[in-house]
């Protein structure tokens, strides 16, 4: 069911609509009106789609709602809604979907791209050839089956692959060793391209690929053709100021044979689609990304519906039998991209005496009693937690607090940025909310009090040597990116903020010019995706909330590689992981035939 709250939703967006609609049909309907409150509520909430069908005959504060029947036979008889393909300002589907229609063609028109992807192969490999490079390039596995290997086949075979996995799996590995063997099988000659959604995502993956290479001791022009470099999708596609359009689309396609795009469950409907329809119709398309984590913030959980489809038909078990000698399940596929998806199963990072690839195996069984028993269980070291209330743990959180970034203001005050950048990605706050009493903001707040009263920082100032900021939108021109870490420090008797750049190098910036930006002590666990830091310590808010779900909490402690502690109340996180994420879209559907 939709997320709705005790009251009404009375979104300006729903409001513009009715306004701008009733401008063109005359005085709207009350079950027309409703409708597109809901749409517009359901979209906020990142649903592609109001689905009539989980909502009909409720009530939601003081408004009771039509039955389902009845209700979708008023909607579609009112000249604003239309069926499928009649290009209205809404589109009514046979299942009751209810879609702003630009929603509606967004799922088409990606469905259609995606299917294509799937069903047509690339040229005719040398299958013995591609055995032997994959065998000597996953050498010494000892995983069986070997998903990493069959992850790379199945890139190679297809020009479609889906390859999720969690921290630790080796999705990174696996994206070198099948670039390494596709430019092998293509004497070096393919045009590939890296990205991922944000620029942080984008530094790290550029960070793991430049790490990886040297291991796998391939040709040195082998080595070469493999890309470091990834960019933002918004600049792979040629963003224009203030236009949702992009320079690269269907008529204009993006130059490369080959696009790995990590971070993909981050991408939302719009902009996987406008991706998609800018690939040239030879191209093979890569995608990487972990399904258990949260979704894209806009509407549309694309990455994690496409795995969900995933299903291997006899043909292509055949091929992969025959090109690895991997013997994958053959079960009935609802969608030809069900054999596009690879699951990697195996962390090299969280074995089974790691607490938290325990807790996160839980999280995602949904299993909150079991969570609860095994943080209480003192059995693992690497998990904490703290079983209270905000205002009870408070006192004992500050003094964590101050622990934490114990060596990182040891660090500020010798004035050593690179050990600073070190220290800071050592232990990391991360809520799930922004707002409110145990809210990112609250917290960087209270922080910067605790600092103010131990006399490191003048509250009044602005800037201070140490203050941490995150930024938060793309400047392409000062090549600063959406989620990008910088430190203050003294410099040449100014406070500049460092940002880490290629190579340990730093760049250094005067306040004024940084794009918006936050305070980064304590983010977002939204934002925290594509990172990872030694310790986390996850606030959760006092009473549940609707984005506190099972996603929420398995992103938020895998960021930790070596401790993960849950402050807030037992009932609340075992509520969270209880509550499975679900958005509503047609995008199976459609996928599927139906």
């Amino acid at each position: 069911m939709m997320r709705q709250t005790e009251t009404w939703p009375d979104l300006p967006l729903g409001n513009e609509l009715a306004r701008t609609l009733a401008r063109l049909h005359g005085e709207l309907p009350l079950s027309v009106l409703q409708a597109l409150q809901l749409l517009c509520a359901a979209l906020n909430e990142g649903h592609v789609c109001l689905d009539l069908g989980t909502v009909a005959g409720s009530r939601i504060g003081d408004v009771s709602l039509p039955k389902r029947d009845k209700w979708q036979a008023a909607l579609a008889s009112h000249p604003a809604i239309g069926m499928p393909g009649q290009f209205r300002p809404l589109t009514l589907d046979a299942a009751g979907r209810l879609y702003l229609t630009r929603y509606w063609l967004y799922e088409q028109q990606l469905a259609k791209r995606l299917l294509a992807l799937a069903a047509a192969p690339p040229e005719v490999v040398d299958t013995e050839q591609l055995r032997q490079l994959l065998h000597a390039l996953f050498a010494g596995s000892q995983q069986q089956p070997d998903w990493q290997q069959a992850a790379a086949a199945c890139a190679v075979l297809q020009r479609l692959s889906v390859i999720s996995g969690g921290p630790g799996t080796g999705k990174t590995s696996t994206v070198v060793r099948l670039l390494a063997a596709l430019q092998q099988m293509h004497q070096g000659r393919l045009v590939i391209r890296l990205a991922a959604p944000t620029g942080k995502a984008a530094a790290r993956m550029s960070e793991s690929i430049r790490a990886a290479k040297p291991g796998l001791q391939l040709a040195d022009e082998i080595a070469a053709s493999i890309p470091e470099s990834a960019s933002t999708l918004h600049r792979l596609l040629g963003s224009k100021p203030d236009s949702a359009a992009f320079r690269h689309h269907a008529g204009n396609p993006l130059a490369l044979d080959v696009l790995v795009v990590d971070e993909a469950s981050m991408i939302d409907l719009a902009l996987m689609t406008k991706l998609t329809d800018a690939l040239p119709p030879h191209a093979r398309l890569i995608l990487l990304g972990d399904k258990d984590q949260l979704d894209s913030v806009e509407a549309g959980a694309v990455f994690g519906q496409l795995c969900a489809l995933r299903a291997y038909s006899a043909a292509f078990t055949s091929q992969m039998a025959a090109a690895t000698g991997i013997v994958l399940p053959v079960s009935e596929a609802a969608s030809p991209v069900g054999s596009a998806v690879m699951l990697l199963q195996h962390s090299y990072r969280f074995d089974a005496n790691s607490g938290i690839g325990e807790l996160a195996r839980l999280a995602n069984a949904g299993d909150g009693v079991a969570a609860l028993m095994l943080c209480r269980s003192g059995n693992f070291s690497d998990i904490q937690l703290q079983d209270a209330r905000l205002a009870q743990y408070k006192p004992a959180l500050l003094q964590r607090i101050e622990q934490g970034f114990a060596a990182y203001w040891q660090a500020i005050r010798s004035g050593d940025a690179a050990a600073a950048f070190a220290a800071f990605g050592h232990f990391r706050l991360l809520a799930a909310h922004r707002d409110g009493e145990g809210g990112v903001h609250w917290l960087n707040s209270a922080i910067e009090q605790r600092w103010a009263q131990r006399g490191w920082l003048n509250q009044r100032a602005p800037w201070y040597a140490g203050k941490p900021v995150m930024i938060a939108e793309n400047d392409y021109g000062l090549g600063l990116f959406n989620g990008d870490i910088g430190l203050t420090l003294w410099q040449q008797s100014k406070l500049m903020v460092a940002f880490e750049g290629e190579g340990g190098t730093l760049r250094w910036f005067n306040p004024a010019r940084l794009p918006r930006h936050d305070t980064a002590y304590a983010m977002t666990v939204h934002k925290s995706q594509g990172s990872e830091f030694a310790t986390v310590a996850l606030v959760l808010p006092d009473d549940k909330t609707p984005l506190l779900t099972r996603n929420l909490i398995y992103t938020g402690i895998t960021r930790a590689k070596q401790k993960a502690e849950i402050w807030g109340p037992a009932n609340v996180l075992r509520q969270a992981i209880e509550d499975a994420p679900l958005r509503y879209s047609g995008l199976v559907d459609v996928l599927a035939g139906m």
